[in-house]
């Protein structure tokens, strides 16, 4: 799944977030929820955020994502450390 844009990420969030809570993974919804609402903030903010509920995801979510959504997740993390990975320091 490739994301072009922090409005891209921003719907996948919501999207996710949804999911989870439509499968009583409550606790995990509301994390990612809590990192898409970051998307007002700095791109630095809001793609460190988002990185945090996705890894948190991603290990605690095995029982309620399938293969395909966990793959999904799986290349949302890969682009968001290669994004931050490319700023410059002084903006970390």
């Amino acid at each position: 799944m490739y994301l072009s844009s922090n409005q891209e990420l921003y719907d996948y969030l919501v999207r996710l977030a949804q999911r989870l809570k439509e499968r009583r993974a409550t606790e995990l919804s509301e994390a990612i929820t809590g990192a898409s609402r970051q998307a007002a903030s700095t791109s630095a903010e809001f793609l460190g955020e988002s990185k945090i509920a996705l890894q948190r995801a991603l290990a605690e979510g095995k029982a309620v994502l399938d293969t395909s959504e966990q793959a999904d997740l799986e290349d949302v993390l890969r682009q968001l450390t290669a994004a931050i990975n490319r700023w410059p320091q002084k903006e970390r």
